[in-house]
């Protein structure tokens, strides 16, 4: 491969900053301290080093290092204190041995079929990432130092490629005899290009949690029920804590403030634009002198210092017109609309279907300032407040750790929060464990709870926590460890999961009876406005997509598609801890004749979906089989000596 590459040495700019910050990312993400913590305390202990071998497949070995930095790249998403309990990464084990199984069976299958990555394959495969300008590979030795910079060796980079090959090759064996139907291209057409205008109100069950009371023998007896769900896995906490509330720092907000957000913030002001474009064709032929030919048009329109702008139509422009702004178009017109200042207007070249196109914007369509004013001073008085309150908790911070006394320094601050009595100031949360959700905080929740745990002496004062409507600065009363805990111990807890669930259950009832009142849509305005709920509207809604704060529900798309025009659903539908009203105004069918222009394309997704479910349901039922006929080995043994012995170090922290 290094002999293959000396000979295509040819080099000028290129992307290799973003090519070596990509591999400095992989590189972090496969040294995340989640799993070199868990590591280091096994190996620390005697147990296990990283050639310890947790599996075998048919005698090829998977060991502990690669179990290290496969539980790395699983959980780097999901990074927090709240993963040094082993009760929360232990159930990933599965899920790690099963993605290093299958890749040792991929290699395997392709052993037996007789299939290889070529050193001209590896080539071609890594090229796109170490291209120039022009289009050429980088060249040999850049291309060593951007691979050496990611703190991996050329042979490593290379061998993970050859086995990426080798896995699509497998694929594309094992699925060569799959085929679309033109029956399930139509019907995916019109599933995919069908939209609807929903009109919709959504019943939140927290703006309902404030008001449900739970008795204590209502939860002492869920608790007795439900003992299971309330166990102590893990070290809790329990603080309390100052909080800064931003809306009582006074701010001022004048008038050349409020014409410098609007000019800062005019791209989220803007509705459209007037736009021309070049169009430029090119073949596998000549794309690298067509695009050279796109890039000198962009600096001839834009101009410089020292060169005037050219007039964009003799430059080949022709006129398309307004294009709206539209998040869900995912043409390539939009990208005007990512335009920044010093383009001047005119987008860098756009490749697309066989083209480079060329954007210029003759000009732009925004609201005016009269209409986004209020918005703008609220924005700007909030962003003040933070900013204040922001350094309001420094100080606060700086004199807490002197005195250690959160009564005393509230009593001292509250004459900065407008004589906000110091008895208000102070709070106090229950026992709780990293990341947990407290519904004081609401979306703010888990950001407390982690930053919180860091605490671990009693009476230790915390840094500034961002809060929605300010900060809390903690301090530590309280701590457990694991435990079978008794009723008084997640009291709490309990109540919390009661009133939720309650929460839950009201909002279904208010929706069912919103729904009784209001058959059609006309109706559920009148009724949701006689309540003052609030109603919204999404246009042009399509299957695959989500309405605003809200999940993808394919049980909502399921009842939106088949409702009449101006009628409301039968039923309402829970997202999440949510629960919607939804009724459609109107359907818009797909233009049938756009089918054979779109045809292929959905044929090639379809199949690809196709192969990938049946691709992973062959390789889940092998890996089965295998088990079951002794050719995989799994030494759980290991897998539990590792989380034993990081449960053993968490003990011991805790017993200091």
């Amino acid at each position: 491969m290094l002999r293959f590459l000396s000979e295509k040495q040819r080099a000028r700019n290129i992307l290799l900053i973003v090519v070596a910050l990509m591999m400095v990312v992989g590189l972090v993400i496969l040294y995340m301290p989640i799993g070199q913590a868990l590591y280091r305390r096994a190996v620390g202990l005697g147990e296990i080093t990283d050639a310890t071998v947790v599996a075998e497949v048919e005698g090829e070995k998977i060991t502990a290092g690669e179990y290290r930095a496969a539980l790395a790249r699983l959980t780097q998403s999901r990074l927090g204190r709240g993963l040094e309990d082993p009760a929360l990464l232990k159930p990933f084990s599965t899920t790690i041995l099963n993605e290093l199984i299958e890749d040792r069976l991929v290699l395997l299958l392709a052993k037996r079929l007789r299939l290889s990555a070529t050193d001209e394959e590896v080539f071609k495969a890594l090229l796109p990432m170490f291209r120039d300008a022009s289009g050429r590979f980088i060249g040999r030795e850049r291309y060593f130092r951007a691979v050496q910079q990611s703190g991996q060796t050329v042979e490593e980079f290379e061998e993970n490629l050859r086995r990426s090959i080798l896995q699509e090759k497998v694929r594309q064996h094992l699925t060569a005899a799959l085929q679309v139907s033109p029956r399930e291209i139509e019907e995916e057409f019109l599933r995919e290009n069908t939209s609807v205008d929903l009109v919709y109100v959504v019943l939140k069950s927290s703006d309902l949690r404030a008001n449900i009371s739970v008795s204590e023998s209502e939860a002492r007896a869920y608790f007795e029920r439900h003992h299971g769900e309330f166990a102590i896995t893990g070290i809790e906490r329990q603080v309390e804590y100052l909080h800064i509330p931003m809306a009582r720092i006074p701010v001022t907000v004048s008038e050349q403030e409020i014409r410098d957000e609007y000019e800062r913030t005019k791209s989220e002001h803007t509705t459209g634009a007037d736009v021309s474009q070049i169009e430029l064709p090119f073949t596998e032929q000549n794309e690298a002198e067509v695009r050279r030919q796109a890039e000198d048009l962009v600096k001839r329109a834009r101009g410089d210092e020292k060169t005037p702008a050219e007039d964009f139509q003799k430059l080949g422009g022709q006129r398309i017109g307004f294009v709206k702004k539209d998040p869900k178009d995912t043409s390539y017109r939009q990208r005007v609309f990512s335009l920044s200042d010093f383009q001047k207007d005119v987008t860098e070249p756009i490749r697309e279907e066989g083209k480079f196109y060329i954007l210029k914007v003759t000009r732009w369509h925004r609201r005016p300032l009269a209409e986004v004013r209020a918005e703008l001073i609220r924005r700007l008085r909030e962003r003040k407040q933070r900013d204040e309150a922001a350094k309001l908790a420094d100080e606060i911070k700086k004199r807490l750790d002197e005195v250690k006394d959160l009564r005393r320094v509230a009593a001292e601050f509250s004459p900065k929060l407008g004589n906000l009595p110091p008895e208000q100031m102070i709070r106090r949360t229950g026992f709780f464990a990293a990341g947990e959700e407290l519904p004081e905080f609401g979306a703010y929740s888990s950001g407390f709870t982690s930053a919180a745990s860091e605490l671990e002496e009693i009476g230790q004062i915390g840094s500034k926590i961002y809060l929605s409507d300010g900060y809390a600065i903690p301090r530590l009363i309280a701590k457990r460890g694991p435990k079978t805990p008794q009723f008084e111990d997640v009291k709490d807890r309990v109540i919390r999961k009661l009133q939720e669930q309650k929460a839950i259950e009201r909002a279904r009832q208010m929706a069912e009876q919103l729904i009784a009142r209001a058959p059609t849509v006309e109706a559920l305005r009148k009724v949701a406005a006689a309540q003052k709920l609030d109603v919204k509207t999404q246009e042009g809604f399509k299957r695959g997509t989500f309405l605003p704060d809200l999940e993808r529900s394919e049980q909502l798309e399921g009842m939106a598609f088949a409702l009449e025009v101006s009628r409301v659903a039968p039923r309402p539908v829970r997202i999440g801890k949510d629960v919607v009203v939804f009724g459609i105004t109107k359907r818009t069918e797909p233009d049938r004749a756009k089918l054979e222009a779109e045809r292929a394309a959905i044929r090639d997704r379809l199949l690809s979906t196709k192969r990938d479910q049946f691709y992973r349901a062959y390789l889940e039922t092998l890996r089965e089989r295998m088990i079951a006929d002794g050719r995989i080995r799994i030494h759980q043994d290991v897998i539990e000596a590792i989380f034993s012995s990081k449960t053993a170090s968490g003990s011991a922290r805790t017993k200091r």
